[in-house]
């Protein structure tokens, strides 16, 4: 199955949209705890230019409970939840960084989670969702990544739980990202499945 790409900002959008992108991962993304999933859509915004060598991708995790919406752009300009930090001439530049925020898979704002409809029932997961770990987290963005065509980050970084999504992510690809950061996050990652389950709850 070929990957489907929909950009939501293509074309004027609802209100409801904004800059939101959505990626629909090829074949059954397969859980690190057991169970499938089939269709999974990753939500995720984008600020600055990529680069013609692709080299120059900041990928950005998010907390356990915001969106994708980190900071204002032409396509949504309301207030994000980092606006402060990032922006041309920010902490994070996007005039030096093509910046990729990841709605984290398990969430309710645009990624498959609990409340999304299962391809295979016609209903919503509901409780019978697969438990979600950091690990699936970050393998869904990796995947968002590999539909976009771009093969490695020159940063990966988030805050809080987002933190320990980064640091999942450089461990599992570690020849995939050349700079991690952490923020207000731990040093290693607890049980995955407990930070997750609170996710998808």
């Amino acid at each position: 199955m070929k990957p489907h790409l929909t950009l939501h900002s293509q074309s004027p959008a609802p209100a409801a949209a904004g800059a939101r992108r959505l990626v629909t991962l090829p074949g059954r993304f397969r859980m690190r705890l057991g169970g499938e999933l089939d269709e999974v859509q990753v939500a995720y915004e984008a600020w600055g230019r990529l680069s013609a060598a692709k080299d120059n991708v900041l990928l950005l995790f998010t907390g356990l409970s915001p969106s994708a919406h980190a900071a204002s752009s032409g396509e949504d300009p309301s207030t994000g939840w980092w606006e402060e930090m990032l922006g041309p001439g920010k902490s994070i530049d996007t005039e030096r960084f093509h910046v990729i925020c990841v709605n984290s898979l398990g969430s309710c704002y645009g990624s498959t989670g609990p409340a999304s409809t299962d391809p295979r029932t016609g209903k919503p997961y509901g409780p019978a969702f697969p438990k979600l770990t950091i690990e699936d987290v970050a393998a869904a963005a990796h995947g968002l990544l590999a539909v976009l065509g771009i093969p490695r980050v020159r940063v990966v970084m988030g805050p809080s739980m987002g933190g320990m999504s980064a640091l999942a992510y450089t461990i599992m690809y570690p020849g995939e990202v050349d700079v991690l950061v952490s923020i207000s996050s731990a040093t290693r990652n607890p049980s995955p499945s407990r930070c997750a389950h609170c996710s998808a709850s």
